[in-house]
């Protein structure tokens, strides 16, 4: 069941149990998603990011490891109840060029259901982080319309990457040539029973199996979009691949320059309990393993979980950006009251 809307989440005007839209600001009451232009920033003060020591000066710094706190877009967090979402700049990157959004549909003829989508800016393109934000924006639009008109989900991912692609090949300026903004795709639609997943570039998705459930085994949901990834295809041993030249660069990428792109899709049904987990290289880089995701993630879920994930990979180094976001399968047990 969805939660009851009293007044409207975008302009706050009180709105009866039957309201579909808002009257005063036209909002639908069925839907909840981050803001454009990215989710609320994490507020002053609280344990530090990556250790989780709760001495952190008046400076900004912990004065248990030293890290800085994040500002701005350096870090930013959101807790939807059925789906949540950490992105932090990483210990070393001088800004955070991940962007994440995501949103839920609780109500109507829909049945509760989650989009989600996770982009990382390719660093060696032009306004990375625009390209990522505008990228995720566009396409959790389209995934929602999609859903609140009852569409196919393949289709509507499809959709949400051409969107994807034509927003950010918008930012691209005609007088920088070979620097054409650039960034990674993942979008999830979780319902009751299935997940489908898009996906193009080298960003990932995991299904997390919950402990003892008869859900399929925990595994990655997508492919990378890489060089290595190609000449594996093609009949390479992993080690061959890797130690070719720029075996980690994108063979497949959202931007102005990329051709044309069309996206892995695939639906998957669990079969029962555990979760999903979009991220950026960030996180998977440390632990790029399913079942070692599933055995490090805490047990309850939600923005605790998504925050320690994120904590670890800064532990583990945090040389590029992180991004978590996680959706509880099957999307029915974490609605806000």
């Amino acid at each position: 069941m969805g939660v009851t809307v009293t007044n409207c989440p975008g302009c706050g005007t009180p709105v009866g149990p039957e309201d579909r839209f808002c009257e005063n600001c036209g909002q639908s009451l069925l839907v909840q998603r981050t803001p454009l232009g990215g989710p609320t920033l994490k507020p002053a003060g609280g344990a530090c990011v990556a250790c989780g020591g709760e001495h952190v000066g008046a400076d900004g710094f912990c004065e248990d490891c030293g890290r800085a706190q994040p500002s701005g877009r350096d870090r930013m967090e959101c807790d939807l109840g059925l789906v949540v979402g950490v992105s932090d700049k990483g210990n070393r990157r001088a800004r955070n060029e991940d962007s994440m959004a995501f949103g839920t549909v609780l109500g109507g003829d829909a049945p509760p259901t989650v989009v989600a989508v996770v982009c990382d800016g390719v660093a060696t393109s032009d306004r990375a982080d625009s390209a990522s934000q505008r990228a995720v924006d566009e396409a959790t639009s389209v995934l929602l319309d999609a859903v609140l008109e009852n569409g196919d989900p393949t289709a509507a991912t499809k959709a949400a990457v051409a969107q994807a692609i034509s927003a950010v090949a918008q930012l691209a300026d005609p007088n920088v040539p070979g620097t054409a903004p650039s960034c990674t795709f993942v979008s999830v639609v979780v319902t009751p029973t299935e997940v489908t997943v898009g996906s193009v570039g080298d960003s990932r998705v995991y299904w997390l199996a919950a402990p003892d459930s008869a859900a399929m085994s925990s595994r990655m949901l997508t492919a990378d979009d890489t060089v290595a990834a190609e000449l594996m295809a093609e009949g390479l041993s992993e080690e061959e691949a890797n130690a070719v030249y720029q075996a980690h660069a994108l063979s497949k990428w959202i931007g102005a320059d990329a051709g044309e792109i069309e996206p892995r899709v695939v639906t998957v049904a669990p079969g029962g309990p555990g979760h999903v987990l979009l991220c950026s290289d960030g996180l998977w880089n440390y632990v790029p393993d399913a079942a070692a995701l599933t055995e490090v993630m805490p047990a309850e879920g939600g923005m605790t979980a998504a925050a320690e994930l994120t904590a670890l990979a800064l532990k583990l180094g945090g040389h590029d950006n992180i991004t978590t976001v996680l959706v509880p399968f099957p999307p029915t047990g974490g609605e806000k009251p």
